[in-house]
């Protein structure tokens, strides 16, 4: 008869986890904004840098068609110049409060909240970073296709760091504009 319990409230828990309003899964985009801009003068030559971005990603469905987004992306970042090449990593946590606009299988929203940032790998002279961590807020549009158990989220998202990363041979841009799509179960 334990056992049995047992096994009935097991099936119960697992049953309101499934039903519990959570989504989760991958965002891949891609810049819309150079990411850096090189100093040019005769001492250093320009530089060009090239970055990506994909991560993961969950959503807790709250009340009044708010959720409450959390991401984990990570964008790569290559400089090159006639004096050589290096790369650096980025891993950027934003935190998002999310307000869908209307019911049903497509969902536009709207996004807001804080981003935190941490740069690495950068074993050059060419550049060298000021700041490794970063902060910022992040405000975005998109929408929310929800087809079957599947969830297609391509949003426009701009995020304006604090702080400049770099400020010497190659310039940060702190204002970015991505493209991102979440697809997600």
């Amino acid at each position: 008869m334990k056992l049995f319990q047992t096994f009935l409230c097991l099936c119960v828990l697992a049953v309101a986890a499934v039903a519990q309003p959570v989504i989760g899964g991958l965002k891949i985009g891609v810049p819309l904004t150079d990411a850096f801009n090189s100093v040019q003068n005769l001492s250093y030559p320009p530089a060009s840098a090239s970055n990506y971005e994909i991560g993961v990603y969950g959503e807790v469905r709250l009340p009044a068609k708010f959720s409450l987004e959390v991401d984990a992306l990570h964008r790569g970042y290559t400089f090159k110049s006639q004096y050589g090449s290096t790369s650096a990593s980025s891993w950027e946590f934003p935190v998002l409060l999310k307000y869908h606009l209307l019911g049903g299988p497509i969902r536009p929203f709207v996004d807001g909240g804080l981003s935190f940032s941490r740069l690495s790998g950068i074993q050059s002279l060419i550049v060298s970073p000021n700041h490794n961590a970063n902060f910022g807020i992040v405000l975005g549009a998109g929408v929310d296709i929800h087809a079957l158990v599947l969830h297609i989220s391509p949003e426009i998202r701009y995020t304006g760091d604090a702080l400049k990363n770099f400020d010497t041979v190659i310039n940060s841009n702190r204002n970015q504009l991505a493209f991102l799509i979440g697809i997600g179960f």
